[in-house]
C-alpha cells in the first residue's frame, strides 16, 4: 500500500500543476478579453474625436474656399501667395521670366538683323531707343 501511496502523490502533484496551468491560462484569456474590450472602446472614442476634428477642419476649409469665390479667384489667391513667397526669397515669378524672355527674343532678333547687315556690307545706323 505504501507503494500505491508513493505513486499517487507524484500523479496528484502533476495533476494539480496541470490544473493550475489551465486555470492560469483561463485567467490570462479572461484578462485579455476584458482589457481588449476596454482598449477597443477607448480606440473607438479616440476615433470619434479625430473624426469630429477632421469635420471641423473640413468645414473651415470649405468656408475659406467659399469666401474666395470661384476657381479663378482661388487660383489668383494661390498665385499671389506664391509670388509673395518668391519675392521674399528673391526668386523671379513666371510673369517676370516671361517678360524677360520676350525682351531677350527682341534683342536677339535685333542683333541678328544687325549682323546680317554687317555681313552684307550695308552701312549700319544705330538709333537710341528708350524703354526697351
Amino acid at each position: 500500500m505504501a507503494e500505491e501511496k508513493d505513486l499517487k502523490q507524484p500523479q496528484e502533484a502533476v495533476a494539480d500543476k496541470a490544473r493550475e496551468i489551465w486555470l492560469a491560462g483561463l485567467g490570462v484569456f479572461s484578462s485579455i478579453e476584458e482589457e481588449g474590450t476596454k482598449l477597443f472602446s477607448k480606440f473607438v472614442e479616440r476615433g470619434k474625436e479625430m473624426e469630429k476634428k477632421g469635420e471641423e477642419v473640413q468645414k473651415k476649409a470649405k468656408g475659406k474656399i467659399a469666401s474666395l469665390g470661384n476657381i479663378d479667384d482661388i487660383s489668383k489667391f494661390f498665385e499671389d501667395k506664391l509670388n509673395a513667397v518668391f519675392d521674399s526669397l528673391g526668386v523671379s515669378s513666371s510673369t517676370d521670366v516671361k517678360e524677360l524672355s520676350e525682351k531677350v527674343d527682341k534683342l536677339t532678333a535685333t542683333v541678328s538683323a544687325l549682323s546680317k547687315k554687317l555681313e552684307n556690307g550695308s552701312k549700319v545706323t544705330t538709333t537710341h531707343r528708350t524703354g526697351a
